[in-house]
Order: structure tokens, then sequence, then C-alpha cells
């Protein structure tokens, strides 16, 4: 934290949920939300930030984080494990004018309407030899 302090960039640093968050989330001064994760089974948190009207997202490539930034459109993208890769996706990040993290912003929230829980777990269920059931012609 001392070296982030130095750099003279307001942050907030929340390592566990908190919240604050939801708040944090919607600020329009808000440059960005960084998950810097190494592994990452679905990435949950870009969602969250999308659907509330954050973004930039800097995120790493890390399993299902990969899936959800679309690099330069919704966010940043970063090799997992990285510093120097993470280090260009904060600084692109940083470096948007404000016309452009807003058009990020929309283009993030409309990103969200891919990612359907219910539709998620049904082509999962199918994918492993499961029936299509009746939920899914209604749905999908």
């Amino acid at each position: 934290m001392a070296q982030l302090r130095a750099t003279g960039v307001p942050a907030v640093f929340l390592g566990d949920f908190d919240p604050r968050i939801r708040s944090l989330l919607t600020r329009p001064e808000l440059r960005g939300v960084i998950v810097p994760s190494r592994s990452e089974p679905f990435g949950r948190i870009p969602l969250e930030a999308h659907a509330a009207g954050a973004a930039p997202v800097v995120a790493t490539r890390a399993g299902g984080l990969a899936e959800q930034i679309t690099d330069g459109h919704t966010g940043f993208s970063a090799e997992p494990a990285d510093p120097a890769s993470l280090a260009a996706a904060l600084t692109r990040a940083l470096e948007l004018t404000p016309a452009a993290r807003a058009r990020m912003r929309r283009a993030a929230m409309a990103a969200t309407v891919h990612f359907d829980h219910r539709l998620a777990v049904i082509r999962f269920l199918r994918a492993n030899g499961y029936g299509v059931g009746a939920e899914e012609r209604r749905t999908g």
C-alpha cells in the first residue's frame, strides 16, 4: 500500500466483501476496478462491477476472467502473475478520458446481458449428458 500511496493515485483496497462496494462502483470518478487474480474459476467480480455501471475493469486472463473482459471495450486484460502486464493494463485504464470511460461503462453494462446464470447452469447440465428441459426452450 505504501508504494500505491507514493504514486499519488487515490485508491481503495477491498480484499473481502464490504458493503461500501456498491456505492464505490457507481461513483463517476471511479478510474477502474482491479481483479489481479492468478486463478479464478468464474470471474463474478467483473460482471458485478459492470452491472453496477463501473468501468473499466482491469483483470487478468485467469480462468473465467478471460471471458468477462473484452480488452479495450469493456476493460483491460493482463496476463496472470505478470506484474508488467498488469501495470500496462492499469496504465491504459488510468489514461482513459472521462468520455472514453463513459463509453466503456455503457459497453460493459450492455455486455452483462450475455451472462445469465440460469442458462449457464442449463448449458452445463446439457454439456454433461443431462436432457434439455422445458425451461431451456422457454428462455433460450
